[in-house]
Parts: structure tokens; C-alpha cells; sequence
């Protein structure tokens, strides 16, 4: 991959998971925004890859596979072994489809295209977009200029699929006191546009959707990727120093949330990875950025992990309980087994 000849690249990280794949490409290819090109990480392995590229090229599909077949990568990189190189059927867009080397989690998924790009010419700025969302026409058009007023990092109107009318979040704002991470905005009607003080009070742009510039990324750095999956996006804000973040009020992004691991926003209906995951790495950002008061954030964690028993769920509670332990001790990476569950 010599250079990238779209001012836009697009990552999306998939699991096993082509409907959603599918929703999203197809929503992108309804943008009125044309200087973009699509990259996508497959890591749930070999045959998850297949049937991903099996589902979105041929002459009946979104995709129409480019004559050549594979992309040339850069072998010092290793991390995707296997690349498909499409375009949208009826545009110019190019799509790529890689196969990750392992499942690489959220930030590793983002960074196996992300860290190779940074090595190219030709793109501005990156959208990282998780599979099971939908942009509007409009949406990478106004994300791009509103990056274009100064801001290195972009959020936009993040909506609820079944509730399209409310937010779900402007952006995330963690608390220094309690170590829980405030969605900002939440339920406000679709159009209202936050003041600047509620702006900054924005710590980081949901992984969901962001846009990063490529001044950002040059400056910030790659997304961190041992916490696996979540806390990514609060850790790559976190780290920001003087870049601004903006937000795009008229780019309205669908999300429907919780396709891949259940990560549903009703705790009742959280898988056991989710719950872990959530509490082990609230601790890890915690001790990284909170000093000595990472050991506060730990008793509230405690009093989160009580919901589950008192919602008659004494395994999520025991999930919840070894998150954080494994939290203060440290544990990173992706979770061979959930410790906890029975």
C-alpha cells in the first residue's frame, strides 16, 4: 500500500459479525462525501473472513472485487495476512477487507490499519466507525469540516437505532471522584446542540464514531490496545494534550450497540465478557490516570458489581468482583476465559 488517494480512510473492526458490516458499508455508500476509502479488520479468523467477503463482493454485491485480488502490505507489519481489495459497486470508493492475525481487540483491530497508514501519503484525517452503525448522507461531509476548523478530534450526533430523536451521547466525560464514565447528553432531543461548556466537559469522543485528524494521530499516538476492548477511546482523549475536540451536530450516526459481545445498555442484559471487561478496565485507566485514588474508584466498582446481586444475578456479581481484582492486579489483554462465570 504506496499511498492512499482519498483525503478520508474509514476502519472498521468486525467479529463474525456481516449484517452489521453490511448496514454500515451501505449506509457509506449513500454518502454525498466522495474522498474516502474503506479499511476494514476481520478478527474473528479465517472463516469469519470468508464469509465476510463472500457476503459484501461478487456482481450481485455492495462490493465488486478489484482485478489483482490481494493488496500489497507492508510485511513488516504482519498483523493482517490476508487483504481483500474491492469498491463499491457504482463508486470509485475503494474498500479494503483484512484478516487479522488473531482477534486483536478493539484498539489492535483499529491500529492493524491505522499503524500502516501512518507510513502513506494522501489522507487527512481517519473515521473510526464500529460496524453496527449507520451514517447519513451528510455525516463524514460535516465530520470533515468540522476538522477542518481546527478541532483533532470529532464526535457526531451518536443516536439510538430503535430511538433515532435522542442521543445517546455528545461525547464521554470520566470522572476524577467516582472513576465512572458519564455518557454527556444522553437522551437530548436530535438537534440540540451542545453549549461550549458542556463541550468541555467532553474528555474523549465515543469509540463508536470519531474522527481523528492525522496531525492528531501523528501527535497522540495509536490507540492503546491491552485493555482489549473499552476504556480505548477514554485513553486515546485522555492523551490529547492541546488538540480540541469538536462536535459535528449535523453528522447523525444510528447505533445500535451490543451486536458483537452484549454490551446492551440495561444491565440485566450484559454478557459476562462485558461485565468483566467494563470492571477490570475501569481499574487499569484508573491506576494510570488517577494516582492513589485508583483504590476510591475500586470501592465504587464494589458498590456497581452489588446491582447484579441485588437484580438476583450472583455471577454477573462474582464477573464484576474478578474484574476488579484482576484490574488491581494489573491483568491486561484479551481474557482467555471470563473469570467468575459458572
Amino acid at each position: 500500500m504506496s499511498s492512499v488517494s482519498a483525503r478520508l480512510a474509514v476502519i472498521i473492526v468486525s467479529y463474525g459479525n456481516p449484517d452489521d458490516v453490511e448496514r454500515c458499508l451501505t449506509s457509506l455508500a449513500g454518502s454525498d462525501w466522495d474522498e474516502f476509502e474503506v479499511f476494514i479488520c476481520e478478527n474473528a479468523g479465517v472463516a469469519a473472513y470468508d464469509r465476510l467477503v463472500a457476503r459484501l463482493a461478487g456482481p450481485d454485491r455492495l462490493l465488486q472485487p478489484m482485478p489483482g485480488g490481494a493488496d500489497t502490505l507492508d510485511r513488516a507489519q504482519r498483523r493482517l495476512v490476508s487483504v481483500a481489495k474491492c469498491r463499491f459497486q457504482g463508486r470509485a470508493n475503494l474498500v479494503r477487507i483484512g484478516l487479522a492475525t488473531e482477534n486483536l481487540g478493539y484498539g489492535g483491530g483499529v491500529n492493524a490499519w491505522l499503524e500502516p497508514l501512518l507510513a502513506v501519503p494522501g489522507w487527512e484525517a481517519v473515521l473510526i466507525l464500529n460496524p453496527d452503525t449507520e451514517v447519513n448522507r451528510h455525516s463524514l461531509s460535516e465530520l470533515v469540516a468540522k476538522a477542518a476548523e481546527g478541532f483533532g478530534m470529532v464526535g457526531a450526533s451518536l443516536v439510538f437505532d430503535d430511538t433515532p430523536d435522542r442521543i445517546i451521547n455528545y461525547g464521554l466525560h470520566w470522572s476524577r471522584m467516582t472513576g465512572r464514565v458519564v455518557a454527556i447528553g444522553r437522551n437530548e432531543p436530535l438537534g440540540t446542540v451542545p453549549s461550549a461548556e458542556v463541550i468541555a466537559r467532553i474528555d474523549a469522543v465515543s469509540g463508536a464514531c470519531v474522527l481523528a485528524t492525522r496531525a492528531f494521530v501523528e501527535a497522540v499516538g495509536l490507540m492503546a490496545e491491552d485493555y482489549f476492548l473499552y476504556m480505548e477511546d477514554l485513553d486515546w482523549g485522555r492523551r490529547r494534550g492541546t488538540q480540541r475536540i469538536g462536535f459535528a451536530s449535523k453528522a447523525i450516526v444510528r447505533h445500535i450497540g451490543g451486536t458483537t459481545i452484549g454490551s446492551a445498555v440495561a444491565v440485566e442484559k450484559r454478557s459476562y465478557l462485558s461485565i468483566y471487561l467494563s470492571a477490570r478496565n475501569s481499574i487499569l485507566y484508573a491506576r494510570r490516570f488517577a494516582g492513589w485514588r485508583w483504590i476510591c474508584h475500586f470501592g465504587v466498582g464494589l458498590l456497581y458489581a452489588a446491582r447484579y446481586l441485588a437484580k438476583g444475578s450472583s455471577s454477573a456479581g462474582r464477573v464484576a468482583l474478578a474484574g476488579l481484582l484482576d484490574g488491581a492486579k494489573g491483568k491486561t489483554g484479551r481474557p482467555d476465559v471470563v473469570p467468575g462465570a459458572r
